[in-house]
């Protein structure tokens, strides 16, 4: 437990700032409309396989981090990867998806 605060804190401050930095990316480089770059920047959250090979390289094979240090990485990559899509299922119900 003593890793919490870090993991909330890291959680927080990874999503606002990878889904900011690509929804602006998306809306003002992509011209996209906002509901359609906020979705594009939920999308763009990296996915943890690759975050779990490099953390058991760190930690399990070569021990260069603390065990607190991988705890928090591990339980902030999959805080992600349960969020985004729960997020991305709930905003897609608010899109209304223009063709052209």
């Amino acid at each position: 437990m003593s890793v919490l605060p870090y993991v909330i804190i890291l959680f927080i401050g990874l999503l606002v700032d990878q889904v900011l930095s690509a929804a602006l990316a998306a809306r003002y480089t992509g011209e996209f409309d906002w509901p359609s770059s906020w979705i594009i920047g939920f999308g763009m959250l990296g996915r943890a396989e690759l975050a779990f090979v490099v953390l058991d390289i760190a930690y399990v094979q070569h021990n260069i981090i603390s065990k607190e240090v991988f705890y928090t990485l591990i339980l902030v990559a999959f805080l992600l990867n349960l969020f985004v899509p729960l997020y991305i299922n709930w905003h897609k119900k608010n899109l209304k998806i223009e063709s052209k």
